[in-house]
């Protein structure tokens, strides 16, 4: 989105299937993003609101608005309006059956699919791009959308995984998010990992978004 100040990016996290990390991601990208400075405003338009339980009782790091939102015709208003204020405008979403992540997929500037190893989940991934590709052509404009594979394991499944997502032309960000037991504190602990493996993981998951143009250098 541009606006006279300048251009502010809509980065929206979706996936058909439940349960491949959406709400850890928006919770790193968030935080970490806070803690460089960054206006962020993260809007949680999953019914469950995890995102907004977490920066509301658990979260340690710098500030960031929060807004939980499901209803897609105030989300789509909401998105416009809290992108008036930020630099970045991060958005967490439920599954396909709530309409609100169709709303913020096309208020996107990137899309994130999170995608798990298993060839179920690899499917899911391939279908939210194709619908991702179908919501761009509506909106007549591009959004991007790119697979990252999160909980990754250095096993034969998750070489088996990257090979089909290539085989399906599907993009995918060279970054990945490993299994490792600090993403899964910080749900607790409140805390954006600023040391260590998750650390590292995180700083170079950021340095491709900005490498590729999605996020403000």
């Amino acid at each position: 989105m541009v606006y006279w100040w300048g251009v502010v990016t809509v980065v929206t996290i979706a996936s058909s299937k439940g349960g491949p990390g959406k709400t850890t991601i928006a919770m790193l990208l968030a935080g970490s993003l806070a803690a460089e400075g960054r206006q962020v405003v993260a809007l949680d338009a999953d019914p469950t609101q995890a995102l907004s339980r977490w920066a509301a009782n658990a979260y340690e790091g710098a500030p960031f608005e929060i807004h939980a939102e499901a209803d897609e015709t105030r989300l789509a208003h909401l998105i416009d309006k809290t992108a008036g204020r930020a630099e970045i405008v991060i958005v967490d979403t439920a599954g396909f059956g709530n309409r609100a992540a169709a709303v913020a997929m096309t208020s996107a500037d990137l899309i994130i699919v999170p995608t798990l190893s298993g060839e179920a989940d690899v499917t899911e991934a391939e279908k939210t791009v194709r619908l991702a590709e179908g919501l761009a052509r509506a909106a007549r404009r591009d959004i991007p959308a790119v697979v990252l594979l999160n909980k990754v394991r250095r096993t034969q499944l998750t070489r088996h995984a990257t090979q089909e997502i290539a085989n399906a032309g599907l993009p995918r960000l060279d970054a990945t998010l490993s299994d490792l037991v600090a993403y899964g504190e910080m749900s607790y602990s409140g805390r954006v990992p600023q040391a260590g493996p998750a650390m590292i993981e995180m700083a170079g998951l950021l340095a491709e978004l900005r490498g590729r143009g999605w996020l403000p250098s």
